[in-house]
């Protein structure tokens, strides 16, 4: 069966316009498969049961004995509100120490997107002598955000919009040998993009210059021969136009964004142990270990840094003006920018098991590597504006999960699932507006129904009960204190399509078997 060149190019399409959120641990994205989602991705790097395997363990693609197109798409629903607990500057010494931070809850940060799976595999020989190779092609989001937060909210400073969104390329080769143990490896080419933006407090930022404007003021008025008596409200009305005049903490607000995209290079390696072959003799049937790793990838994103609503510090009526009114302006300007994202490697560990014919249970344990990502260093291309370092301080997580399917007809195949993804976030004291992540857990079901012998569709929907996210996030720079709690949870739809041609070899007569009868829990 052939499909045409139109498939391939509306699959780039769809990958390359759809925003992200962030729904597996911190701003992984676990929903790679349809099918997976309706067992909350248990098994996912044993069960091999369609081409979306080469996402999860590319040595399943080796099992597929058919070739296969799979388009799959999964509709993410998620909310994060946020509500204000004592938001306040922290400038110890100052007289604005313990000022609340004005503005509002933010709204909803999150919204619906829309996240595509593409994966097209293909048997090259299988060979008693030689063994099986097959090949395959996916194309898929393995990291994704997006939050947005209303302007003027009072977490403002920490994050207005946050957006990161990669995709992967992966050609996969598999090799089965012995006829129970398959490798695989597949090759990331993978492009990331992102855009931050946060309001930046230059009513706050302009006081040090004010501090010494107004410090030196008494000897410069003094020297004009202002009379000694007109001194002090001289320099009080001064102080008092550039108040009038916004340049007090959270009087004068900016906006920062920076955008930067890169291509980078990982990999993928993947084995399964077929440790039972099946067989209508036994209470088991078919049985597989699965281990995949999925590389690190580091990327250095370049792009542009640009400041908006920087002001001149002026102020009308003053009786002395600021010296140098574009001291802001010289410092925050529109610029190259660079920032350093240390994405995590993911080793994977799963089992499978088929048992009375109709059931098949499955188990999962996946290790992310992040405490790869420590900080983002966001660095402008003129020294003298100050670099932005997002402190992440992650920890490694692990996520486990169980599932089982059970395969009602030789049409129809229903699942459920059952997930823990602990988040990588030590403490509220980390915390970011930019990922209100916490612990969650996962309940998920779903089923596959087969129209013809060589079409699946498969629907699935999950539920993350997302534990309260807690925020007590200080930018000690600046003095913003964020304090508060984020009410989350996600809802995911998804719905994909398997098409499935001839083989390596013709499959053997009788039903249930290859596309000419269905394949025996398929």
């Amino acid at each position: 069966m052939r499909y045409p060149n139109q498939i391939l190019r509306v699959s780039w399409l769809v990958v390359l316009l759809c925003p992200l959120v962030a729904e597996g641990g911190s701003f992984s994205l676990n929903e790679q498969s349809v099918s997976g989602l309706g067992t909350a991705y248990a098994g996912g790097a044993a069960q091999a049961g369609d081409a979306s395997t080469l996402y999860f363990n590319p040595a399943g693609i080796v099992l597929l004995d058919q070739g296969e197109l799979q388009l799959g798409a999964q509709l993410i629903i998620p909310r994060a509100t946020f509500s204000n607990q004592d938001s306040r500057y922290v400038l110890p010494g100052t007289p604005f120490d313990g000022l609340p931070l004005t503005g509002g809850n933010g709204g909803d940060a999150s919204g619906p997107h829309v996240i595509p799976n593409f994966y097209l595999t293909q048997p090259v020989f299988r060979n008693t002598r030689y063994g099986d190779l097959s090949v395959g092609l996916g194309v898929s989001v393995p990291f994704g955000l997006e939050t947005d937060h209303e302007p003027g909210w009072v977490g403002r400073y920490q994050a207005l919009r946050t957006k990161l969104t990669t995709f992967d390329i992966q050609p996969t080769v598999a090799y089965r040998f012995l006829d129970r143990i398959s490798l695989g490896a597949g090759l990331d080419i993978q492009r990331a993009s992102a855009r931050l933006t946060q309001s930046i407090d230059f009513g706050l930022a302009a006081q040090p210059l004010l501090g010494a404007f107004y410090a030196g003021l008494p000897a410069a008025l003094a020297a004009q021969n202002v009379p000694p008596p007109l001194i002090g409200p001289t320099i009080a009305a001064t102080q008092q136009a550039y108040a009038n005049a916004g340049f007090l903490p959270g009087g004068r607000d900016g906006v920062a964004e920076v955008t930067g995209d890169d291509w980078s290079l990982g990999f993928t390696l993947g084995a399964l142990l077929e440790y039972r072959k099946g067989g209508d003799d036994s209470f088991f049937q078919e049985g597989r270990f699965g281990v995949s790793y999925r590389s690190g990838i580091d990327h250095t994103l370049t792009g542009r840094g640009e400041f908006r609503g920087v002001p001149l510090i002026t102020a009308p009526g003053a009786p002395v003006q600021f010296p140098v009114p574009g001291a802001l302006q010289g410092v925050f300007f529109n610029q190259n920018a660079s920032a350093q994202l240390d994405l995590p490697d993911i080793l994977h560990f799963s089992i499978y098991q088929r048992f009375a014919h109709q059931f098949g249970l499955m188990g999962d344990i996946a290790w992310t590597h992040w405490s790869r990502l420590q900080t983002v260093p966001i660095v402008f291309e003129n020294p003298g504006t100050p670099a932005n370092v997002l402190d992440i301080n992650y920890d490694d997580a692990l996520r486990y999960s169980i599932g089982l399917e059970w395969y009602a007809t030789q049409r129809l195949a229903w699942r459920i699932g059952f997930a823990y993804d602990e988040t990588p976030i030590q403490g509220p004291v980390f915390r970011t507006p930019r990922i209100p992540d916490n612990n969650r857990y996962f309940l998920s079901t779903g089923f596959k129904w087969s129209v013809t012998h060589c079409m699946d569709i498969d629907l699935a929907y999950a539920h993350l009960f997302v534990a309260q996210p807690n925020v007590d996030l200080l930018l000690g720079a600046q003095g913003h204190l964020l304090r508060g709690n984020y009410d989350a949870s996600v809802a995911i739809v998804s719905a994909s399509t398997t098409l499935r041609w001839g083989g390596a070899r013709a499959p053997p007569p009788g039903p249930g078997k290859g596309c000419s009868g269905l394949r025996e829990g398929a």
